[in-house]
């Protein structure tokens, strides 16, 4: 109900705007980064477009849902099991031959992206509503993964492999009880090589089984507020561009409730042509620091606090995020000091740098909704 709710709600906005507007694993090669300082160390809000129009939109308050995923907010079913550690899985974005090869994805409950050398991507995958058996193309750790990763509650972390340098800190990560590691290195079974794709896209990694290896995992508390007020306190918008090596971008589809997702304009999908479509994009605005283990690599900073501009149900609302220690969750909060609450179901946590993500127009939202 909570859904049907807001997709109304969604519509009757969009109908007036439409009115108003007519370390590297074992097959990687060390690049030199060209992150530039005025890219990395800035913490300037990111440049958007101006605002569409203002929502005037009110909702009515969604039925309790019962118990409901800690990381997604989604009710939980008679059959589901929330009692069980999250599975964090590194997952390539490397080129065109990786996204032809990724699995699993939109199964994930929240979705990291974060920078690495060059200014390309990579995936830190949260699996815990869901536990596919297969997902990838899994790829390294890297020195930013340990403080993404350490507010699930000791989850289990799978990875392809990492330098020495990273390797150490994972192992004194696993130490302190942050997270459980889980590396193709180890020569765990729960990793294998498909036949369909050549290395390093064919290896994947079944999260079910992970989850029965790990030991002492706890399931994880909740890292944002779940409440659809984007809604109310936001305005309208068709999407945002995120620049990169190859540009993402999010466009806004009622007709799915979530924003799809783009990869160098070209639909983004996985194996089994499934669009990756998000109900909520968070582009949250970090430094990037060269990383002081490999220094072709860069490091994503998620304490502390800076920018955030939240994407839901159509709507955007600019604000602060602010999370003070690795095992404490993202606070988003408006100016005002309005706590910022998302849809329930799937999250993409952009980890943008600033002056790299823009609004897209209507026209442009049209052309790629063509394409999906």
């Amino acid at each position: 109900m909570h859904k049907l709710i807001r997709l109304l709600a969604v519509l009757t906005l969009l109908g007036m705007v439409a009115a108003a507007c007519g370390g590297g694993d074992d097959a990687e090669t060390a690049e030199s980064s060209t992150t530039t300082v005025a890219e990395t160390t800035t913490t300037q809000a990111p440049t958007t477009a101006p605002t569409t129009t203002e929502s005037t939109t009110t909702t009515t308050e969604a039925p309790d849902l019962g118990p409901v995923f800690p990381l997604t907010g989604e009710a939980i079913g008679d059959s589901d099991s929330p009692d069980h550690a999250a599975v964090v899985i590194k997952i390539s974005n490397n080129d065109a031959a990786a996204r032809a090869a990724l699995m699993g994805l939109d199964k994930a409950d929240i979705i990291y992206e974060e920078r690495i050398e060059q200014q390309a991507t990579r995936f830190a995958s949260v699996f815990h509503s869901e536990l596919p058996t297969e997902v990838g193309s899994v790829r390294s750790g890297r020195t930013s993964d340990v403080d993404i990763v350490s507010n699930l509650n000791r989850p289990v972390f799978a990875y392809s492999g990492a330098n020495d340098g990273v390797s150490g800190q994972l192992r004194a990560a696993e130490n302190e009880g942050l997270l459980i590691r889980s590396s193709a290195d180890f020569g765990h079974s729960e990793f294998k090589r498909i036949s369909d794709f050549r290395a390093p896209n064919n290896l994947v990694a079944d999260a079910a089984a992970l989850v029965e290896r790990a030991d002492g995992g706890e399931p994880p508390a909740p890292i944002f507020d779940y409440s659809d007020n984007v809604i109310d306190l936001g305005a309208g918008s068709a999407g945002v561009r995120i620049s990169a090596r190859t540009d993402a971008v999010y466009v806004w589809s009622s007709q799915d409730g979530g924003y799809l997702r783009f990869q160098g304009d070209e639909p983004h999908v996985t194996r089994d042509g499934v669009h990756i479509t998000p109900a909520n994009v968070v582009v949250l605005t970090t430094t990037y620091l060269p990383s002081q283990i490999d220094r072709a690599s860069v490091d994503a900073i998620t304490l502390g606090g800076g920018p955030v501009v939240v994407y839901s149900g159509g709507f955007r609302i600019e604000g602060e995020w602010t999370r003070d220690f690795p095992r404490d969750p993202f606070t988003l909060t408006t100016p005002e000091g309005d706590i910022i609450g998302l849809a329930p179901g799937q999250t993409w946590v952009s980890l943008t740098p600033a002056g790299t993500a823009a609004e897209i127009s209507l026209l442009e939202a049209d052309s790629l909704r063509d394409q999906g």
